[in-house]
C-alpha cells in the first residue's frame, strides 16, 4: 500500500513550508448534542454572518460546537498528514492526475490570475475530487464517500454528478483544510441526505468540495458568488479565475458551511398568517454569499 497526502507535497515546497509542523484538530465520531437555549442557537449554521444576527453570529456558535467535540489534539508534519491506503496502479493514476493538474494549480497557489477551459476544468475539477478524498481518508471520514463518487473518479476521470468542485483565492498565503461528514435536507419530506463537505487551503488556492449520498430531480447548483469559481459541474465555457472577492480568515468558515446544492423555493413555502387571513406572498430566493459577509 502507498501513501495518499492530504496535503500535496509540492505545494509546502513550493511555498518555503517544507518541515512545518501544524496543529491537527481530531473532533469525536459523533458530535455532542446541542441543546436550544436562545433563540439565536436554532438559527442553523450555514446561515451566512449577518450584522442583524448580533455578536452572536452562526460561526460563532459553530466553533463552540467544534471546540466541545475536540478529542484529539496533536502537532505534525504536514508530510505526515496522510494516511496509506492506495494500491499500486491506484497510487499511478493519482500521480498521473497529479502531475497533469499541477500546471494549471501552480498560478492559483500564487495568486496570479488565470483562466481555463472546459478541458482544464474538467482536469481541475478532478484533482479536487481527488484531494478531498485524501483529506477524508485521513480525517477518518472516506466511508462518507459513495463508491459511485469514487469509482466515477477513478473509471471517468471527473466527479460524480452529485459533487461540487470549486476554487477560490484566500488573501493570503497559507496552508490549513477542513473537513467533515454531514446531513443536509433538500427535500420537503424523507430522511435528511448524507453529504461531505471539505475546504483545503493551499497558499492563495481554496479549494472547495461538496459531495451529495443522492439528490432530487429539481436539486440546482449554485456556487458561493463572487468567493468561489465552479469548475464542476462543467460549465461548458472557459472561466476565469481568481472570483471578484477574496476569501479572509472570518469568511473561511461561511465558505465552508456553504451548501451549492438546493431546492428551489415554491410561492406556497411563504405565507403570511395575520389575523384570520393566509394570503401567499412570493419572495425572490438570493444565493451566495455577499463582500459585506465577510
Amino acid at each position: 500500500m502507498a501513501e495518499d497526502y492530504g496535503v500535496p507535497l509540492w505545494v509546502p515546497e513550493r511555498l518555503g513550508l517544507a518541515g512545518v509542523r501544524g496543529e491537527h484538530l481530531v473532533g469525536a465520531r459523533r458530535a455532542p448534542r446541542w441543546a436550544a437555549k436562545r433563540p439565536v442557537d436554532e438559527i442553523p449554521y450555514s446561515l451566512p454572518s449577518h450584522p442583524a444576527l448580533g455578536d452572536v453570529q452562526p460561526r460563532d456558535r459553530l466553533r463552540e460546537v467544534i471546540e466541545a467535540a475536540v478529542e484529539e489534539r496533536t502537532q505534525l508534519s504536514l508530510a505526515d498528514y496522510a494516511v496509506r491506503t492506495l494500491c499500486g496502479a491506484c497510487s499511478e493514476a493519482l500521480a498521473e492526475l497529479d502531475a497533469d493538474a499541477r500546471p494549471l494549480l501552480e498560478p492559483m497557489v500564487a495568486g496570479r490570475a488565470s483562466s481555463y477551459s472546459p478541458e482544464e476544468q474538467r482536469l481541475l475539477a478532478a484533482w479536487g475530487a481527488r484531494t478531498a478524498y485524501a483529506i477524508l481518508a485521513v480525517e477518518r471520514k472516506s466511508q462518507g464517500v459513495p463508491r459511485v463518487h469514487r469509482r466515477s473518479l477513478r473509471e471517468r476521470r471527473e466527479p460524480h454528478e452529485n459533487v461540487f468542485v470549486g476554487y477560490g483565492c484566500y488573501g493570503s498565503e497559507h496552508i490549513g483544510v477542513l473537513a467533515a461528514r454531514l446531513l443536509t435536507r433538500l427535500e420537503r419530506e424523507g430522511n435528511p441526505i448524507e453529504a461531505y463537505s471539505v475546504l483545503a487551503v493551499f497558499g492563495h488556492l481554496a479549494l472547495k468540495v461538496f459531495g451529495l449520498g443522492r439528490r432530487g430531480a429539481t436539486t440546482l447548483v449554485k456556487a458561493p458568488e463572487g468567493l468561489v469559481v465552479r469548475v464542476w459541474p462543467p460549465h461548458g465555457t472557459e472561466v476565469r479565475w481568481p472570483p471578484v472577492w477574496t476569501i479572509r480568515e472570518r469568511s473561511l468558515d461561511d465558505t465552508f458551511l456553504f451548501e451549492p446544492f438546493y431546492r428551489p423555493l415554491e410561492a406556497e413555502d411563504f405565507r403570511y398568517r395575520g389575523p384570520g387571513k393566509k394570503l401567499r406572498v412570493r419572495r425572490k430566493r438570493t444565493e451566495g454569499l455577499g463582500p459585506g459577509r465577510n
